[in-house]
C-alpha cells in the first residue's frame, strides 16, 4: 500500500482505475500513450468499444475508431482489437 503514495506509481494506478469495470466511460486524448494503454486495458477487461472516446480532430476520428481487424498505418496512435479479440482462446494446432 505504501507504493500507492509513490508519485512515480500514480499514473499506473490511475490507468488501472480508469479501466476497471465500475468506470462506464473514458475519454482520452489524441496521441496520448496514457489514453492508449487505458483503451487496451479496458478491452482486456471486456468493456465495449463504444465506452472509450478520444478528443480528436474530425480528420483523426476514422483512424482512432476504426473497429476493423485490418491493420493499417499509422500504427502508433491506436490500439488494435486484434490484440484482445479471442485472447482466452487456445492457439490453433495447425499453425506452423
Amino acid at each position: 500500500v505504501r507504493d500507492l503514495y509513490d508519485p512515480n506509481a500514480l499514473g499506473m494506478v490511475e490507468q488501472v482505475v480508469a479501466s476497471a469495470k465500475p468506470c462506464r466511460l473514458f475519454t482520452g486524448t489524441f496521441f496520448s500513450t496514457f489514453s492508449g494503454y487505458v483503451a487496451r486495458l479496458r478491452a482486456y477487461y471486456g468493456h465495449a468499444a463504444d465506452t472509450f472516446f478520444y478528443a480528436a480532430p474530425e480528420a483523426k476520428h476514422r483512424v482512432l475508431h476504426d473497429t476493423s481487424d485490418t491493420i493499417h498505418a499509422p500504427f502508433y496512435n491506436r490500439e488494435w482489437a486484434l490484440a484482445w479479440n479471442n485472447i482466452d482462446e487456445p492457439w490453433p494446432t495447425d499453425r506452423p
